[in-house]
């Protein structure tokens, strides 16, 4: 579970006034405030496009011939022969299990999911001055965003708990236009270009609710309150960049692949809405404060580049092995300027996001080997395909290891095609308050039509 990694912090400070009068009380008054916070729940999810290559641990890049290649490797789209469209749905199931390393906490395991468009496109081949060239429009979903927290700890500076719920929705998807090239018979150029536009969901919302109790100093009493909070977030992602591919049919077995995805500085709008209610049980009116405002800031989002080897075995027997890092040290969000903020120290010190967003975390390498299979009969066609990966995340000052594998299947049937895949993902994310065992399934399905 990623936990608040941005830290929802709730200060709660004692404050006596002298002979016991609380003098025109506001929750600040009392030392109580909510202060507005970027809240990250989770650290950017890549998600890998199409059920084909879910079906191979994402062991692509060489391989790269079906619409997704535009994802993966646009110089693998001069491998379609025929114009198609395709769309692919993809289910997150993720379970998290904690091993808190404090004892004043209590945090909650969590159950996430999310179902979602996962690819969509249209790709159009023909013949341009005797060289395959093929041009695509494609819709792509490249980061998942969804998290929760819940978790309750002792305030650090009077006597109470507090509870903070935290549920993160969203994701990052792009328009994406793309081209690929037959320079040679047996080398092809590609590139994607990706729009990430600020509308129909593009970036991610935060809710947040935080419920406190406990005594404050009023005088040489210590008077006991209540406190409610809650906190609206909604982050508008916008930017572009390129995904520029080739690959090189070596020989009539091996091919190998390359893919190189530009950095780029995406622009956020973020909106934030709150109130904190504080009722200190003394007869006295509850007390009220709210906040709303709208600011804009930059995301650096990270390059990333890889290279594959496929080897085709056979008719029916293709192995693929991928090798790709992310530049996630120059993963980096902008500060606030905002000086209306308060970031104090309590609330619930877990989670990585934070230190992700600052740069402090480590490079990511992932190793994929994938296999696929091919059933052959006359108008009929069956794949076998399996796959197993090292696929690390970034970490607060280093990495955080996930392994899994994958398996997946299909049909082809005329002009139909149909592709179904399994993966299981697991590692364990470590931060300041627990250990975060994490058990992540994903299912993908895709349907492509020829004509």
């Amino acid at each position: 579970m990623r936990m608040l990694p941005w830290g929802l912090w709730l200060m709660m400070i004692g404050c006596a006034l002298p002979g016991g009068v609380m003098a025109q009380r506001t929750p600040l008054d009392l030392g109580i405030s909510l202060p507005p916070s970027l809240n990250f729940a989770t650290s950017p999810n890549p998600v890998g496009s199409g059920a084909r290559a879910a079906g191979k641990g994402f062991a692509f890049i060489a391989v790269a011939d079906d619409a997704t290649a535009a994802s993966w490797n646009p110089g693998g789209l001069t491998q379609l022969q025929q114009p198609e469209m395709s769309i692919v749905g993809a289910y997150l199931l993720r379970l998290e299990d904690q091993d808190l390393t404090q004892s004043n906490l209590a945090i909650d395991g969590q159950t996430i999911d999310s179902l979602n468009l996962n690819y969509l496109s249209v790709v159009y081949p023909f013949e341009l001055w005797r060289r395959n060239v093929v041009v695509s429009l494609n819709v792509q979903r490249l980061f998942d965003l969804h998290g929760k927290t819940d978790v309750a700890s002792g305030f650090t500076t009077i006597d109470g708990v507090q509870r903070v719920s935290s549920t993160q929705s969203g994701g990052l998807w792009t328009i994406s236009p793309a081209v690929a090239v037959q320079v040679t018979p047996s080398f092809s150029l590609g590139i994607a270009f990706n729009f990430w536009p600020d509308a129909f969901g593009n970036g991610w919302e935060q809710e947040v609710t935080v419920r406190g109790e406990g005594f404050v100093a009023s005088g040489p009493n210590a008077v006991p309150f209540r406190s409610s909070g809650q906190i609206d977030e909604d982050y508008d992602f916008k930017g572009f960049n390129v995904t520029v591919g080739f690959l090189w049919t070596i020989n009539r077995i091996f091919t190998l692949g390359g893919v190189f995805r530009s950095p780029f500085t995406a622009d956020l709008t973020r909106k934030h809405a709150s109130t904190l209610t504080v009722d200190l049980q003394d007869g006295s009116a509850p007390v009220t404060t709210q906040l709303d405002f709208k600011e804009s800031l930059d995301l650096d989002m990270p390059m990333s580049y890889g290279l594959g080897l496929a080897a085709r075995l056979s008719d029916t027997l293709t192995l693929s092995l991928d090798v790709s890092r992310v530049h996630w040290s120059d993963f980096k969000l902008e500060e606030s300027t905002r000086d209306d903020t308060l970031l104090v120290e309590n609330g619930a010190p877990s989670g990585k996001g934070e230190g992700v967003l600052r740069g402090r975390a480590d490079d990511t390498t992932s190793v994929r080997l994938g296999a696929e299979y091919l059933w052959i009969r006359r108008n009929l066609l069956i794949p076998f395909r399996a796959g197993v990966f090292y696929d690390p995340e970034p970490g607060d000052g280093g990495t955080d290891d996930f392994f899994g594998f994958s398996v997946g299947s299909g049909i082809t049937v005329q002009s139909f095609v149909l592709d179904i895949a399994y993966q299981f993902r697991t590692g364990t994310v470590e931060s300041q308050a627990t250990d975060t065992t994490v058990y992540q399934h994903n299912f993908f399905a895709s349907l492509i039509y020829h004509f």
